[in-house]
């Protein structure tokens, strides 16, 4: 599994984002985001973003040039993009019971 830890700055209220990230979180649910295994959603104030894991890098490179560009990228009320990757240590994230462990349990 890959991770991505995807932070950025929004010109807007995160309670004004609320109907445009619901869309965007049905949209992922139902598989617009091919190997995603789980959004976490983060707010601090103006800072958003989200802890992502992903099936592998491949399908985490596919989102970012995807769905992430064209929603956040693309869009001026939002800056300071930042996104860091992570790869998954599943074996420890088993012991723990790690989101990781979780999505694995749910497909086997």
């Amino acid at each position: 599994m890959h991770g991505l830890l995807i932070t950025f700055r929004s010109a807007v209220a995160w309670e004004e984002l609320q109907e445009e990230f619901t869309r965007a979180a049905e949209a992922l649910r139902d598989g617009a985001a091919r190997g995603l295994v789980s959004k976490t959603w983060l707010s601090d104030g103006s800072t958003v973003g989200s802890f992502c894991l992903f099936e592998d890098r491949g399908a985490a490179d596919h989102y970012l040039e995807g769905f992430f560009a064209e929603a956040i990228t693309a869009n001026p009320i939002f800056s300071d993009v930042r996104v860091e990757r992570y790869d998954v240590d599943e074996a420890l994230s088993r012991i723990t019971d790690g989101l990781g462990a979780l999505a694995v349990g749910a497909r086997s």
